[in-house]
């Protein structure tokens, strides 16, 4: 979800045992496009403050940003992650005018988009540097948050990504990172950092976004839907599903039999207004790589917004690489990994190698 800034801004597949898209499974729950904090009395005990990141050079999540969208004197705040020195990506609704794929005209007096650096927790610091966009894109098979294409039904969470050409490089101590194209399963363990609303899994939402204010937290993936172009059936996993697990609850256990395993109460995180475009990442061999962004959260009958009990999801990146280097000028790197065992999927790590490729440019 991008969040208005007057008014608010993270809380802290075809699944194989689903035969039709999630999409269609959930159509009776509250989608809203939006890192929610565990319980704040559980064991560790848990609240939005310890989420948060330092925000300085030496951070794995120094290249996540802020990013701020206005036009038609309204506000915004989203978040986005640094993918070469002047590419980021985000979520295609962030852009999104009026609910249907206009992109925002950055030539129209008022209208801007701008990524907000936090690499450095010093006033002054180029490493807190806020950069313009020169230009944006969004994917073409967009058409506005739920709208599907012609002739299949629904409500469409796909092909919600975008990318923002900055008008000059990102700051030195901004990481950049690599894209994971791989194929992921249910169970994989990944970690979320954006800039959205917050709050606890009891209480849910209760915390503000801010621009200068990241926080992270893990979940793990339970359920995919494949290309909507394709009516569900086929092509690759486009969008990642994940519920918020605590205090006896699991959704998507107790709905559709996937029971993925339940992170500590320290760990297991939700997402809020403001994180849409923000990071997805799988750690591997020591690195964080990029796998999907954020993009929508949702509740289901009786359940308050933010906490325990409710899902959310986003866009994978692989689905989308050949759009993403076109989008970059060919400046995006993506990673292809070995082959590996279901267990190590689980652990988020493995022991074997990545190859690195660019297609084009340099």
């Amino acid at each position: 979800m991008k969040s208005k800034f007057a008014v608010v801004g993270l809380i802290a597949g075809l699944s194989a045992a689903i035969s039709f898209p999630v999409q269609a499974r959930i159509s009776g729950a509250d989608v809203h496009s939006l890192i929610v904090a565990g319980d704040p009395a559980g064991s560790p005990p848990d609240s939005p403050d310890k989420r948060i990141d330092p925000n300085t050079a030496s951070s794995p999540f120094s290249g996540v940003v802020s990013v701020n969208v206005q036009y038609d004197g309204q506000s915004f705040i989203c978040s986005g992650t640094l993918v070469s020195k002047r590419h980021v990506v985000t979520a295609g609704h962030c852009i999104d005018t009026d609910g249907n794929g206009t992109v925002v005209d950055l030539t129209k007096p008022g209208s801007s988009v701008r990524a907000v650096f936090n690499a450095s927790p010093t006033p002054g610091d180029p490493g807190r540097a806020i950069v313009t966009a020169a230009t944006v894109a969004m994917n073409p098979n967009y058409h506005g948050f739920g709208n599907c294409p012609s002739g299949v039904p629904g409500f469409c969470l796909n092909d919600d990504i975008a990318v923002v050409t900055l008008d000059q490089d990102a700051p030195h101590a901004a990481k950049i990172y690599r894209a994971f194209t791989g194929d992921l399963t249910e169970g994989q363990v990944f970690t979320m950092v954006g800039y959205g609303r917050s709050g606890d899994g009891v209480a849910g939402y209760s915390v503000d976004p801010d621009f200068r204010i990241k926080r992270s937290g893990q979940n793990v993936m339970d359920l995919f839907d494949r290309d909507d172009e394709q009516n569900f059936a086929a092509g690759p996993k486009e969008v990642w599903y994940a519920d918020f697990d605590g205090r006896g609850q699991d959704s998507f256990c107790t709905m559709f039999s996937v029971c993925t395993p339940i992170l500590p109460n320290d760990k297991e995180t939700n997402i809020g207004g403001g994180d849409s475009g923000g990071a997805t990442f799988i750690y591997r061999n020591g690195e964080y790589f990029l796998a999907g962004n954020t993009t929508f959260g949702g509740t289901f009958q009786g359940q308050t917004p933010g906490a325990f009990g409710t899902y959310f999801g986003g866009m994978m990146v692989g689905a989308y690489d050949d759009w993403l280097e076109q989008a970059t000028g060919g400046d995006l790197i993506t990673v292809v990994p070995e082959p590996e065992t279901y267990a190590l999927m689980l652990a988020g790590l493995s022991m074997l190698p990545a190859v690195a490729r660019r297609r084009r440019g340099k």
